[in-house]
């Protein structure tokens, strides 16, 4: 039964009335931007393009099945468990162009094989999370706990390292434990060249932004802690990535020359595909850098 201040499709008589109802569950929702709507979707494992939705939201043709049922997810309404969103979409389906609802409800059944083909995907390349920013601090400090082999590759890191202070001197202070920094090469002409520009910085600021990284590693041994060791490895980078035992997190760079707001971040086990990839990355990064 429908509570007070509830938005109920089963009264849209029209199209124009359906769209409607979805413009007031996006305000209900504190009206988040396409954006954003796109970027819950993906979190929820389904697209959400914005063209799409802007259009659905303006009233002219009824939206298809699965891009309503995708809005209503990232609005925070599970369609499944509230059926009158999917009633009210099918009777105005049936007032509407034939060859339009076929083509829908084509798309509607081919929607389980791609999702059960997209579950096989995940589980294969052993992915365990996919987003657009680096991980809250809670889920580090999981990652950190216990951890006896970690793998560093990124160009410098020191808001990274400044960040996560606390528990490398943890890894550090564990006695068989093992951790492997990759930096740039601040030797290296291109690679200082290429990742200056990146980062919108002189080459001598680079290359004193590398030297201090690896001074704050090197200062993490002690007698009786972990084997610590420090690499330069010559090239640009178009990933980070940290190895935490069977866990890794992959970081994606921007080209802009400004600070990226978001970036692809994956999260990964042992033993999928794209963990092993990581692995053979890093044999081919250890074989081709130098004792910093």
């Amino acid at each position: 039964m429908p509570q007070p201040g509830d938005i109920d499709p089963s009264e849209a008589r029209t199209v124009a009335e359906f769209t409607r109802c979805l413009r007031q569950v996006r305000t209900r929702a504190g009206n988040p931007s396409l954006r954003e709507l796109e970027q819950r979707a993906r979190r929820l494992g389904t697209r959400l393009p914005r063209s799409s939705v802007s259009d659905a939201l303006a009233g002219a043709t009824l939206p298809r099945r699965d891009l309503v049922m995708g809005f209503l997810r990232a609005c925070g309404i599970n369609p499944q468990a509230d059926p009158r969103w999917v009633r009210a979409w099918a009777r105005l389906a049936e007032t509407s162009d034939p060859t339009v609802v076929s083509a829908q409800t084509e798309q509607a059944d081919q929607q389980p094989r791609l999702t059960d083909q997209l579950v096989r995907d995940i589980r294969n390349a052993g992915l365990l999370r996919i987003g657009t920013t680096y991980l809250s601090e809670v889920e580090w400090k999981t990652l950190f706990s216990d951890v006896a082999e970690l793998d560093i590759f990124m160009a410098y890191g020191q808001t990274w390292r400044h960040l996560h202070a606390r528990e490398l001197e943890l890894v550090a202070a564990s006695a068989g434990s093992r951790l492997r920094v990759f930096l740039a090469d601040p030797d290296d002409q291109t690679t200082v060249a290429a990742l200056a520009a990146r980062f919108a910085i002189t080459p001598e600021e680079l290359q004193t932004r590398i030297q201090t990284t690896r001074q704050g590693y090197e200062a993490l041994r002690r007698p009786g802690g972990a084997n610590i060791q420090v690499f330069y490895w010559p090239g640009e980078r178009t990933f980070s990535f940290f190895r935490l035992d069977e866990i890794a997190v992959v970081g994606f760079y921007s080209h802009t020359t400004s600070r990226a707001a978001a970036v692809p971040v994956l999260v990964c086990q042992e033993p999928g595909e794209l963990y092993q990839f990581l692995l053979e990355e890093l044999d081919a990064i250890q074989t081709a850098s130098r004792p910093a």
